[in-house]
C-alpha cells in the first residue's frame, strides 16, 4: 500500500457505506473536514454500496472543505455507488478518480 502521506489517501470505506456507516463514521468524517491538507482522497475501492446517507455524509464532507479552500476526489468508485453518484450528478461536483489519477 503506498504511504497515506503521498497519496493523500485520508479514509479507505468499505464495502457498504449506508445510514448506518455514516453515522457511525459521523465524528471521523468531522475531524477530516478540519484538515490542514489541500485536498483530500476518500478511497472508495472496496464499496459495493451507498444509500443517500452515504452520498450525504460525503457531500457534507466536500462542503466543509470546499468553505475552507480545501478539494475532496472520490477513488475507484464502481458499481452502483458511480451509478447512484451519476445519476444525483455528484460526478460533476466532486471528481471521481483512478489510481492512475492519483499522483
Amino acid at each position: 500500500m503506498p504511504n497515506l502521506a503521498e497519496s493523500n489517501i485520508a479514509l479507505a470505506l468499505q464495502h457498504e457505506f449506508d445510514a448506518h456507516a455514516a453515522k457511525q463514521m459521523e465524528n471521523e468524517l468531522t475531524q477530516l473536514s478540519q484538515t490542514e491538507q489541500a485536498e483530500l482522497v476518500i478511497d472508495m475501492t472496496q464499496v459495493q454500496f451507498i444509500d443517500s446517507c452515504g452520498i450525504g455524509a460525503i457531500v457534507f464532507l466536500y462542503k466543509r472543505l470546499k468553505s475552507r479552500g480545501k478539494g475532496l476526489r472520490l477513488l475507484n468508485v464502481n458499481g452502483q455507488p458511480r451509478q447512484l453518484m451519476q445519476m444525483l450528478r455528484i460526478d460533476k461536483v466532486i471528481p471521481l478518480i483512478t489510481t492512475a489519477e492519483l499522483h
